[in-house]
């Protein structure tokens, strides 16, 4: 039998986990509204969120921006190998807001310039790297 201290433990690693991702571990969304994680990269003042690619990873696992307000993503691509990031409405891509152009590092940036979001929950990805490049973007 598990002890009380074991079961804690597993709950606050669960929580953790879930903290880092916009669904939960069996893969239903998060409550809409709900506080975004805090490792999201967020659009500064100028509207402007900067990701980076490294090692196959993007350094933020989400993305938040403010809702009807036009934003950049300023990408940046430390790698040799060709990374670049797009924007739709969902996991299953049914609709694009961004497809931006494919760069090869290392340490080249590019601006995307994209249209204002309504609120919601979007989902982005490297187009060459979908599988190891994905996150949510937050319209808040």
């Amino acid at each position: 039998m598990r002890s009380r201290a074991a079961v804690a433990a597993a709950l606050g690693l669960m929580l953790a986990t879930a903290a880092c991702s916009s669904s939960s571990a069996d893969g239903t969304p998060l409550p809409s509204g709900a506080e975004p994680p805090a490792a999201c990269a967020r659009a500064d003042a100028d509207g402007v969120v900067e990701i980076t690619a490294d090692d196959l990873t993007f350094s933020a696992p989400c993305i938040v921006v403010p809702a009807g307000e036009a934003f950049i993503v300023r990408f940046t691509n430390h790698e040799s190998l060709p990374h670049d990031v797009a924007i739709y409405s969902d996991r299953a891509k049914g609709t694009t807001y961004l497809e931006g152009d494919t760069i090869i590092g290392p340490d080249r940036t590019v601006d995307y310039p994209v249209d204002a979001l309504v609120a919601g929950e979007y989902y982005f990805d490297c187009i060459v790297h979908p599988a190891d490049m994905n996150g949510t973007l937050y319209s808040r």
